[in-house]
């Protein structure tokens, strides 16, 4: 029995479900080359393939977005399982298994241009309650997703995101200098242009927090379907948009600290992509953050100015000792998440049931 791959990730661009499935799917390539099984990644024209050893990419001709997921790609993957790792897939398929992150459309709808957010509030409860296996990254995404869509929590088997992919991005030094930026005098935060990611509300609390506080450097540009929100303008304030992974490591690795002011999370990469490299973190006490992240940074409410102000003050009077404690801790919660640990529970899951399955009319030549 096939399993295939649903590849619309592959043209879309690099967020955090994106990052996601190229993570999860590389680790999963490293196993399946030490046990071959029949997998094949369906995906839109045109797509950048990537550089996997086992796993092979077929074209798939037939539209884009949803139109091609409930279409061509439903076609495509008759007689075999589907797996979804992005949040949607075909309605019709008989053996979906599918990949919810997050219930930000219900917990934070505004975050969501209209349009968006009608389809996939039609979409989402069909595909959950028809999907024969569904996957979600976190606890706290397990249960808010059950409250929302109605499926028990129980159903949803947990295979978390992980850091370690910041490792293989270039060390470089230089690169806050190049950005204008001078390394260990500033503070960092990476998020896209949605309400959701409070980056407003982030540079209002720096506004009050006073001198003392070093400048403020803000990374994301906007993402196809969240809504953008307006960022305040300040001196003291950088906004660097998108940059690539070859100088965002570099861009952490200067900061003096990461701060993290979300409203809500399914799980949350960038914290834990400065943990794994050791900058002190800063993080809103909101969604799953707490149950990924531990005791690794100090906490804030993100939806209150005032502890966001003074939790910035109190960084800026943290001693090195305090901070390289911070480090160390940081690096500790971090080293719990890797993605082979995430592509070995994948493939106990899908793999299994693929297995275990039946073949179907339509695989029996």
């Amino acid at each position: 029995m096939t399993l295939y791959v649903n590849g619309r990730f592959l043209t879309q661009p690099l967020s955090g479900v994106q990052r996601y499935a190229r993570e999860l799917l590389g680790a999963f390539d490293t196993l399946l080359a030490q046990d071959p099984q029949p997998v094949e990644v369906l995906a839109p024209h045109p797509v950048t393939v990537p550089d996997w050893r086992v796993l092979r990419v077929r074209v798939v001709r037939g539209g884009q977005g949803h139109l091609w997921e409930q279409g061509a790609l439903a076609r495509a993957a008759q007689g075999g399982t589907l797996l979804s790792l992005g949040n949607s897939g075909p309605l019709w398929h008989r053996d979906h298994v599918l990949c919810l992150h997050d219930a930000n459309l219900y917990e934070i709808p505004e975050a969501f241009a209209f349009r968006y957010r009608v389809a996939h509030r039609l979409l989402r409860p069909r595909l959950a309650r028809r999907a024969r296996l569904l996957l979600t990254v976190s606890r706290h995404s397990a249960q808010a997703l059950s409250h929302h869509l109605g499926v028990p929590a129980a159903r949803f088997h947990i295979l978390s995101n992980s850091a370690e992919h910041v490792l293989r991005w270039p060390a470089r030094a230089d690169v806050p200098a190049q950005y204008g930026l001078t390394s260990g005098g500033y503070l960092l935060t990476v998020g896209n242009q949605s309400p959701n990611k409070n980056v407003a509300a982030l540079i209002a609390a720096h506004g009050q927090a006073g001198e003392a506080v070093p400048p403020l450097v803000c990374v994301g540009g906007a993402v196809s379907g969240v809504a953008a929100t307006g960022l305040g303008r300040s001196s003291r304030v950088r906004l660097l948009g998108r940059v690539p992974d070859a100088d965002l490591r570099g861009l952490y690795e200067g900061a003096a600290g990461f701060v993290f002011p979300s409203l809500y999370e399914g799980f949350g990469i960038p914290p834990l992509e400065a943990m794994q490299l050791g900058v002190p973190v800063l993080c809103a006490r909101s969604g799953a953050m707490p149950e990924v992240l531990g005791q690794g940074p100090q906490w804030f409410d993100p939806r209150d100015e005032t502890d966001m102000v003074a939790a910035l003050q109190r960084f800026a009077r943290l001693s090195q000792t305090d901070r390289e404690a911070m480090r160390v801790m940081g690096r500790a919660v971090a080293a719990q998440y890797r993605w082979r640990g995430t592509a070995e529970r994948l493939q106990g899951v899908v793999l299994g049931h693929v297995q275990a399955r039946p073949p179907s009319r339509a695989s029996v030549v």
